[in-house]
C-alpha cells in the first residue's frame, strides 16, 4: 500500500475519534441540562450557598449564628462562595474569620469581604494589592467637615509660599482621586455620620506615598471630596494669589446660565415657527377664499350668458341749439355833422318783399 493510502487511514481514524468524544460531550451536556431542568421542576436546589443572616460589618468575627444556608438555583456560584456555614465559622483563633467590607443581609458571604483563617480584620487586610497606607493630618476646615468617610474619593491640594511672603503663595492639586481606606483609627466604610477627625488615611502607590509625606512637611495638605461615581481626571493649573482677584462663575452656575440660553433659543425658534406656520395657514385660506369667488364669479358668467336677450325700451330725448334770427329793426337813427353841428335823423327803414 502507498503511504498517502496509510495517511488517508489514519486521518480517517482522527475524525471517527474526534466524532466520539465530541458526540459524548454533547450528550453529557443535554443529560445534565435535563437533569437540571428537572429538579427545577420538582423544586429541588440545585445548590446551596452561605448569606448573612443580619448585616455584618467590619471587623466583626462570623460565627454560625449570623450566617444562613439558602438554595441556589443553578449549579455555577459566585466566585468566592461558599456552599456550608462549617467553612466559615471557625471554633478557634486560628480558623477564626473576621469580616472586611460590610454585608446587608441576605447577600452571599465571598473570601473577598472576609479574612483568611486566623488572620485579624486589620487595615492592612482591606488594602490592595501592591498599595500602601498613608496618614495625614486634616481638621474640621482641610478635612471637608468631616464629610470625608472611609470609601470616598478625594483630591488631596498642597498649599505652599516660596519663604516667608505670603504674597507669593500658591495651590497645587497634589493628587487626584484617591481612596479613603479609614478616619482616625475607624475603617467601616458604612459609616455615614459625618464627624470632625484629625486624621484621614489613603490607599495610594509608593509615589502617592512619598509626595504625601513631602506636602505635608513643606506645606499644608487639604481635601477635596469628589461625586461618589466621578472618575474623570482633569488638568489642574497652578492658582497664585495674583488670580485672585479674577472673578470666576461656578461651573454650576455656568451650566444653569448655558441651560436657560438653550431654553430661550428654543422657545425663540418654536415662537418663529408658530409665526410661519399661522402665516402659512393665512395664505392658504387667502388661496381658498380667491379661489371661492373665482368660481362664484364663473358661475354668474356662466347664468348671464344661459339667459335669453331681452329688448328694453327706452325714451331718448336729444337736445339741439337751434339759432332764431333777430327781427330787422323799423326806425333807424343817422347822425350827420355839420359845421361843427351834429344832428340826428330818424329814417324809416324799408321791408323786404315777402317772398
Amino acid at each position: 500500500m502507498r503511504a498517502s493510502t496509510f495517511l488517508s487511514i489514519a486521518i480517517a481514524l482522527m475524525l471517527a475519534v474526534a466524532a466520539v468524544f465530541g458526540t459524548q460531550s454533547y450528550l453529557e451536556t443535554q443529560r445534565q441540562q435535563i437533569e437540571q431542568a428537572s429538579r427545577i421542576d420538582r423544586g429541588e436546589p440545585l445548590n446551596t450557598i452561605v448569606v448573612a443572616k443580619n448585616p455584618l460589618r467590619f471587623g466583626e468575627r462570623l460565627t454560625a449564628d449570623k450566617l444562613e444556608l439558602i438554595p441556589w438555583a443553578s449549579e455555577t456560584l459566585p466566585t468566592g462562595a461558599f456552599t456550608t456555614i462549617d467553612q466559615l465559622a471557625g471554633e478557634t483563633d486560628d480558623t477564626a474569620r473576621f469580616v472586611l467590607s460590610a454585608m446587608e443581609r441576605g447577600e452571599p458571604v465571598l473570601t473577598a469581604k472576609i479574612t483568611n483563617p486566623g488572620q485579624r480584620a486589620k487595615l492592612s487586610t482591606a488594602i490592595s494589592p501592591g498599595m500602601k497606607a498613608v496618614s495625614i493630618a486634616v481638621n474640621d476646615v482641610l478635612g471637608v467637615a468631616g464629610f470625608v468617610l472611609p470609601g470616598d474619593r478625594v483630591d488631596v491640594m498642597l498649599t505652599r509660599t516660596d519663604g516667608n511672603d505670603r504674597s507669593q503663595a500658591f495651590v497645587d492639586v497634589l493628587l487626584q482621586g484617591v481612596r479613603v481606606v479609614a478616619i482616625d483609627q475607624t475603617a467601616d466604610d458604612t459609616r455615614d455620620q459625618p464627624s470632625v477627625v484629625r486624621t484621614v488615611t489613603f490607599e495610594v502607590t509608593t509615589e502617592e506615598a512619598q509626595k504625601l509625606t513631602l506636602g505635608a512637611t513643606i506645606g499644608t495638605l487639604s481635601l477635596a471630596l469628589r461625586n461618589v461615581v466621578g472618575a474623570e481626571v482633569e488638568e489642574p493649573s497652578r492658582m497664585t494669589v495674583s488670580e485672585l482677584s479674577i472673578t470666576s462663575a461656578s461651573a454650576a452656575l455656568a451650566a444653569q446660565q448655558a441651560e436657560a440660553e438653550r431654553l430661550a433659543q428654543e422657545q425663540q425658534t418654536s415662537q418663529q415657527t408658530d409665526r410661519l406656520a399661522a402665516l402659512e395657514e393665512m395664505i392658504r385660506n387667502m388661496g381658498t377664499d380667491v379661489t371661492g369667488r373665482l368660481a362664484s364669479v364663473e358661475e354668474n358668467l356662466t347664468t348671464v350668458r344661459a339667459t335669453e336677450p331681452q329688448v328694453v325700451e327706452k325714451e331718448v330725448i336729444v337736445e339741439r341749439v337751434v339759432e332764431v334770427p333777430q327781427a330787422a329793426p323799423s326806425f333807424v337813427t343817422i347822425g350827420v355833422a355839420r359845421n361843427g353841428q351834429r344832428q340826428e335823423y330818424t329814417v324809416e327803414t324799408l321791408k323786404p318783399a315777402e317772398e
